[in-house]
C-alpha cells in the first residue's frame, strides 16, 4: 500500500509541477506582455533547481563514461510548456542513456527528502530556516522531472526489463516469493511510509501555488 501511494504521489507531483509552471507562464504573459521578459523570469526563478536538475546529468553522464556537452541554462517556451534547460548527451547504449535521463528525479527527491528530514529531526523552529527549506523543496520539486527528450530510450528500457522480469518470476517462482518478503520487511516499509509523508509537503506547497496563481490569472481578465 506504501508503494503505491508513493507511486501515486510522485505521478501528483508531475502533474504539479507542469502545471504550475504552465499557470506561471501565462501569468507572466499578461503581466508582462512580453514573451522574452516571460523567459527571464522564469529562468530566474526557477535558475537553482535547474542548476542541480541538469548537474545530475553531467554527474550521471561522467559517472558512466559518456560524452557531455554544453549545459544550457536558458529557458524556452515549447509545444507542451516551457523547457527550463538543457545539456548535450552523447550517444550510448540504452540502460546508460535511461539511467542518466533520470538522474535528475533521484537527485531531486534526496534533496527533498533530505530538507525535510532536517527540519524533522532538528528540532530548531526558526522561520529563516523554515523559508529556506520552502524555497529549497519548491525548486527542486517542480524541476526534478526530466523531459520527453531526456527520457529517450527510458521506455524501452523499462518494457524490456518488466518482460524480463515477469520471464524469470515465472521459471523461478520462488524468487518472486522472496521480493515480496523484502518489501514486507519492516525496515522497507517504514521508508515508504515516511516518504509518502515527505512527499505531502511538496504537493501541499505546488497546489497553494497554482490557486495563487489561477486567482491572479482570473483578475488580470
Amino acid at each position: 500500500m506504501f508503494v503505491v501511494l508513493f507511486i501515486f504521489e510522485f505521478a501528483i507531483l508531475f502533474l504539479l509541477a507542469k502545471f504550475l509552471i504552465k499557470s506561471l507562464s501565462r501569468l507572466l504573459m499578461r503581466v508582462t506582455k512580453s514573451e522574452k521578459a516571460t523567459i527571464a523570469l522564469l529562468a530566474y526563478l526557477f535558475l537553482p533547481g535547474t542548476i542541480v536538475h541538469e548537474l545530475a546529468h553531467l554527474l550521471a553522464a561522467g559517472l558512466l563514461f559518456v560524452g557531455a556537452g554544453n549545459m544550457q541554462l536558458t529557458p524556452k517556451i515549447i509545444e507542451d510548456g516551457v523547457r527550463l534547460g538543457s545539456v548535450d548527451i552523447g550517444k550510448t547504449d540504452i540502460l546508460r542513456r535511461a539511467i542518466i535521463g533520470v538522474s535528475p528525479v533521484l537527485v531531486g527527491i534526496a534533496v527533498i527528502f533530505g530538507t525535510l528530514f532536517y527540519l524533522q529531526t532538528s528540532g530548531l523552529v526558526n522561520i529563516i530556516i523554515y523559508a529556506i527549506a520552502f524555497w529549497i523543496i519548491f525548486e527542486v520539486s517542480n524541476t526534478l522531472f526530466s523531459s520527453r527528450k531526456d527520457l529517450e530510450g527510458t521506455l524501452e528500457f523499462l518494457i524490456t526489463s518488466l518482460i524480463l522480469a515477469a520471464a524469470i518470476f515465472i521459471i523461478w517462482p520462488s524468487l518472486f516469493q522472496t521480493t515480496l518478503r523484502i518489501f514486507q520487511e519492516k525496515a522497507l516499509l517504514n521508508f515508504f511510509k515516511t516518504a509518502d509523508l515527505f512527499l505531502i509537503a511538496p504537493i501541499l506547497i505546488d497546489l497553494v501555488l497554482i490557486s495563487i496563481t489561477g486567482l491572479f490569472i482570473r483578475q488580470q481578465r
